[in-house]
């Protein structure tokens, strides 16, 4: 198991022991805004648990029947998880609304005491991760870190506020202010995932961009039926009809080189063109006499 995939499992492990103390803490102290905060903690395991899936099935070998492997999984659970959160948001809405309308008694200790044990260890995770954010998966479970830390904060801030003022308004405001945060995460996810399922370009690759240097390189006259898309979150490609001059064997082989090379400050790893001579629609001569 790599450096990577080893941080990633004790990031998971230690956010699956938040969401579980905030629950109870939740239950016990009648807190709204510490169980959204656990629902807020819940989406980042199961994100953080993407990304170490991810890792892990990219090690399965691609079959005959999956001839791309196992890296879609990872865009069908993330859809699932979006729209899961967003009935979740839904059901924290409506039990803030009732708690404005009746404020219940809410056990502020165990409310801060929870909150800020929280934030600790998420503060701990945070700097543990901060010297292998050069990885972008350990990136990612870094932010979703930080994220939650900054919830957690919120969380400390409200129970203050009630404890000096009494004023339990305070509660179901943190609640809908994290809940927001969890609504435009999931729809985020959803529109990223729904995006890939669609086979759409990757958002941070300039189609017209990769069309033109392709064009530029040596030997290349003109470029059509070019596609750009995403198996999964980080794997890219690209297929192409490209016309070249009536060359060798040896110099296409150097051209399509050229272009991959090229490819990569795309990020693009995964490209399948198709070489034509003379004019669109003709295949090239590969002979070698």
């Amino acid at each position: 198991m790599g450096e990577t995939e080893k941080e990633l499992k004790i990031v998971i492990a230690f956010t699956c022991f938040i969401l579980v103390v905030e629950v109870i803490g939740g239950i016990i102290s009648n807190s709204l805004a510490l169980l959204s905060d656990a629902a807020h903690v819940f989406s980042d395991v199961f994100a953080l648990t993407l990304s170490f899936l991810a890792l892990r099935l990219a090690t399965r070998p691609p079959s005959t029947s999956r001839t791309f492997g196992y890296h879609r999984a990872e865009v069908f659970a993330a859809l699932i998880n979006g729209i899961t959160l967003l009935f979740v948001s839904f059901f924290i809405f409506k039990a803030a609304y009732d708690r404005f309308l009746a404020p219940p008694d809410i056990k502020t200790t165990e409310m801060l005491a929870v909150a800020v044990f929280g934030f600790l260890v998420n503060l701990w995770i945070a700097l543990r991760l901060r010297g292998h954010v050069k990885d972008l998966n350990i990136k990612s479970a870094f932010i979703h870190v930080v994220g939650d830390a900054l919830a957690s904060l919120g969380v400390i801030v409200g129970a203050v506020f009630i404890i000096f003022t009494g004023n339990t308004a305070a509660d179901p405001i943190i609640s809908v202010l994290i809940c927001l945060i969890i609504v435009l995460g999931s729809l985020r996810v959803i529109r990223e995932s729904t995006h890939i399922l669609l086979e759409g370009t990757p958002r941070h690759i300039d189609f017209e961009r990769v069309s033109s240097v392709i064009q530029g390189v040596d030997g290349v006259k003109s470029v059509y039926d070019l596609h750009v898309w995403s198996i999964c979150s980080h794997i890219n490609a690209a297929s192409a009809h490209i016309i070249v001059d009536d060359v060798r064997m040896s110099q296409v082989n150097e051209i399509s080189k050229s272009i991959k090379k090229e490819m990569e400050a795309f990020e693009i790893g995964h490209t399948t063109f198709q070489f034509e001579c003379g004019e669109e629609g003709k295949p090239c001569d590969i002979s070698h006499g």
